[in-house]
């Protein structure tokens, strides 16, 4: 499996050090040290928005592909779905705390896709209920309550609050509490075309280090596997961000207490169950799961 899979080799300038990503230039006999795919990558490519192509059509042949440790049977649409649902929950969860966290976030959902004892795929593992919070269900408005606004806003005044909306939008687009709550409302609506069946689509970030952020989480997906990108939370299933948890004034999750810690990296605090996973074989890993 690894001589089949060499080509999917991330580029080093996902490194954090300035050094690996001057290494890549080097090597690829480029100036610029922001390519995050292989040169000669061009699925690579395509899929972090650097080449030509579009999502690929629905059917055709099941393929081995290779997410975590796990080898799934998938054709290209379905390839393209779970690593846009890896891409998506990294960036979604550490965007703002670099190639780092956004990889380990990535393999936590591969490692509960991997689970023997309920084996999945990623899509299913990021919109399960309860488990990732900007994939929540959003808040249901009361029915009378969205009438209301239906009301309020017809005619002259509606064309009025949307001119007023949309001023309001470009002035606040580089606040970053704005453009989070603009990237969590969009997150939940993808979450919702994923529990569909459907194909997601990628957000259009505002602001230049997410932009940039989400390009580094789409090559980090597309190159996922033990073999080039090797897991270092140790086989976390579970994380949680102290920070974020402090500032919610919410105390550390209690199952986080029944669990080992095996990584800190970036914000977050990365647990496994205290007996590690055992040592998987190629024969188990290779798995056919129905969409």
């Amino acid at each position: 499996m690894r001589n089949l899979l060499t080509t999917l080799l991330l580029a080093a300038a996902l490194l954090p050090t300035a050094a690996a990503a001057q290494a890549v230039g080097a090597d690829a006999g480029a100036d610029d040290g922001d390519a995050v795919c292989r040169p000669g990558d061009k699925g690579c490519a395509r899929f972090v928005g650097d080449g030509k192509g579009g999502v690929p059509k629905r059917g055709g042949a099941r393929q081995p592909v290779m997410i975590g440790t796990s080898v799934f049977m998938l054709t290209p649409w379905q390839a393209e779905r779970e690593r846009r649902c890896l891409a998506l929950a990294g960036w979604a969860e550490a965007r703002g705390e670099g190639a780092d966290a956004m990889a380990a976030v990535m393999w936590v959902v591969a490692n509960r896709a991997a689970s023997a004892d309920q084996p999945s795929l990623p899509c299913r593992v990021v919109v399960a209920t309860g488990q990732f919070e900007p994939f929540a269900a959003a808040p249901v408005e009361p029915a009378d309550r969205k009438k209301a606004k239906a009301v309020k806003a017809k005619g002259k005044q509606a064309e009025k609050a949307a001119r007023q909306a949309k001023a309001e939008q470009a002035a606040l687009a580089a606040d970053p509490r704005v453009e989070t709550r603009r990237i969590l409302a969009e997150i939940r609506r993808q979450a919702t075309v994923i529990r569909a069946g459907g194909m997601p689509s990628w957000p259009k970030p505002r602001l230049a280090p997410d932009q940039e952020a989400l390009r580094t989480a789409r090559g980090l997906a597309w190159n996922l596997n033990d073999d080039d990108m090797p897991d270092p939370t140790a086989r976390a299933s579970m994380f949680y961000s102290p920070p974020a948890q402090a500032a919610l004034r919410r105390q550390k999750p209690d199952w986080a207490e029944a669990r080992l810690k095996t990584a800190s990296i970036g914000g977050h605090s990365f647990y496994r169950a205290p007996t590690p996973p055992a040592e998987r074989t190629i024969a188990t890993l290779v798995a056919e799961i129905a969409e």
